[in-house]
């Protein structure tokens, strides 16, 4: 069952937001409908007629949510979930006003409706829809306040203040957590681009470029001929590899062939390290294209320098170009 739930949510879901949105709304519907559907059939709570009344618009918007939502498929799940939360919202703050105005002022059944009528603030900051949070927060408001000035009663100023600042809080996180993710939207967005770009000039499979990078990569000979990193490569990658390293060998061959004319005095290690100082390479570069420690090309560097005679705080690299001109 977790497995299906899993495949489902992967296959239908558009982004990250609407993950998040899809297991909230799938959550608080169906709880909606139960909670309310049994308070229409007398379980618990207010039996008077506007409860009731209420209830029955908190199952029917529950109700038709959901049924929109398997129609429309989840690309329009922002848009259900917005009219939604605004309905329900609506009806939560309704029935607070028409208790208090018919005298139900009972602590404890005040003090869960209004935390209700919070809980659909937070659930709208959660699923990320900080404008829907932002008026969920000044209709609770105002109907906090519409309470309190009507009846006259401390306990709802005490719960506007409450509640009040705490909506407001969540709505402001609500907000943030929508700029953030926005921004790492966009950045997941570009790398995926950037990837599928590089997929495509090199026409090659993602495991294939990685098990390429891998190899490209690696320390040791050993590591460089990894079977199973090279049974990833198809047959016209493998070809292309070959041809790169034959260019770069002939190239390589050709560098030596002129340094050496041109400095017959130096080895060849000592060739390969004129040839890469040339390039602009560091002492950390150099080491690691020879396979060679920092202290083995420091000392060849050092003996170069020698042949060459420059002294030790002449610019190699500017001595190797000006002699090359």
């Amino acid at each position: 069952m977790n497995n299906r739930l899993h495949t489902y949510f992967d296959r239908t879901r558009v982004g990250r937001r609407d993950y998040f949105r899809q297991l909230i709304f799938l959550t608080f519907a169906p709880i909606s409908i139960l909670l309310f559907g049994l308070h229409l059939f007398g379980s618990y709570g207010l039996t008077i007629k506007p409860a009731l009344a209420c209830s029955a618009c908190y199952v029917v918007v529950s109700a038709v949510s959901l049924i929109v939502y398997i129609v429309k498929g989840p690309k329009k799940l922002k848009y259900i979930m917005s009219a939604f939360l605004f309905s329900i919202i609506i009806i939560q703050n309704v029935r607070l006003l028409v208790l208090s105005s018919m005298g139900q002022h009972d602590p404890m059944l005040t003090t869960v409706n209004i935390t209700v009528c919070y809980i659909i603030v937070l659930i709208s900051s959660i699923s990320i829809l900080p404008r829907i949070s932002l008026v969920g927060t000044c209709i609770n408001i105002i109907s906090m306040f519409l309470c309190h000035y009507l009846t006259g009663n401390s306990m709802y100023g005490q719960l506007l203040v409450i509640f009040g600042f705490t909506s407001v809080a969540t709505t402001v996180l609500g907000f943030v957590a929508n700029k953030l993710l926005h921004e790492q939207q966009m950045e997941l967005d570009d790398y995926a681009n950037t990837i599928d770009q590089v997929l495509h000039v090199f026409n090659m499979r993602k495991n294939e470029l990685l098990a390429l990078l891998k190899l490209a990569k690696a320390q040791n000979t050993t590591a460089v001929y990894d079977k199973e990193l090279m049974a990833q490569l198809d047959n016209n990658t493998m070809q292309n590899i070959i041809k790169v390293a034959s260019q770069i060998e002939h190239m390589q061959a050709c560098q030596r062939k002129e340094m050496c004319e041109r400095f017959p005095m130096l080895t060849p290690t000592e060739l390969d390290v004129c040839r890469l100082v040339e390039q602009g390479l560091t002492l950390k570069d150099i080491s690691t294209a020879l396979g060679k420690s920092v202290s083995n090309v420091s000392t060849v560097r050092g003996n170069i320098r020698k042949k060459l005679g420059l002294a030790q705080d002449d610019d190699l690299r500017s001595a190797l170009l000006d002699n090359k001109h």
